[in-house]
């Protein structure tokens, strides 16, 4: 063991990421909504986002405490919350209503159990957050390319959906969130 202990790096870098004098369950919705707020044009920006803070926060709790048996199941859960979160704030595309949840979520569990109560009950079911990163290295779609549509413009829940299936389909034998935490965190290693 080093001089610092890896619990000690962790805690120190989460510090810098996040702010935790909330809760790590609002830290991790409120990141999560920072990674996609330079996408979003609307009015009325600071009592929309507080609103649905509190919504997101509730509803994401309540979905990582069900007895969830299959991905089908969690699957419909996640549409159903991301169509509730459209209703709640309709200026929101697909794109960024998904990358809110899903970095939400993906945030929860790098914080772990210890920190919010139930999050890895259903965590293999969990979505990957699509945004250009995870777009060119998991489905080679690069921004300069003339067909290219950036995550935050994905309209419907289908088209979004899609992304999720084949991302399963290519990465049959790891749990999706696992293997884009790697693909994310592997981006820019030279091998």
């Amino acid at each position: 063991m080093g001089l610092i202990s890896e619990k000690m790096k962790f805690d120190f870098l989460v510090r810098l990421k996040f702010d935790i004098s909330e809760g790590y369950d609002k830290a991790g919705i409120k990141t999560a909504y920072n990674d996609f707020a330079r996408t979003l044009r609307t009015d009325n920006l600071k009592e929309k986002k507080s609103k649905t803070e509190k919504f997101l926060l509730k509803e994401l709790k309540e979905l990582i405490s069900l007895d969830i048996k299959k991905q089908e199941e969690f699957d419909e859960k996640h549409r159903e919350l991301c169509e509730k979160l459209k209703k709640e704030w309709s200026e929101l595309s697909y794109g960024q209503i998904q990358k809110w949840v899903n970095m939400s979520l993906k945030y929860w569990l790098l914080f772990g159990g210890d920190k919010i109560a139930n999050i890895e009950k259903n965590a293999k079911y969990f979505h990957i957050p699509i945004d250009s990163i995870i777009k060119e290295i998991a489905f080679g779609e690069k921004r300069n390319q003339a067909d290219y549509k950036s995550w935050s413009k994905i309209e419907n829940y289908e088209e979004y959906s899609e992304y999720q299936k084949i991302f399963r389909k290519n990465n049959e034998r790891v749990t999706p969130i696992v293997k884009e935490f790697e693909l994310f965190n592997n981006r820019n290693n030279k091998q």
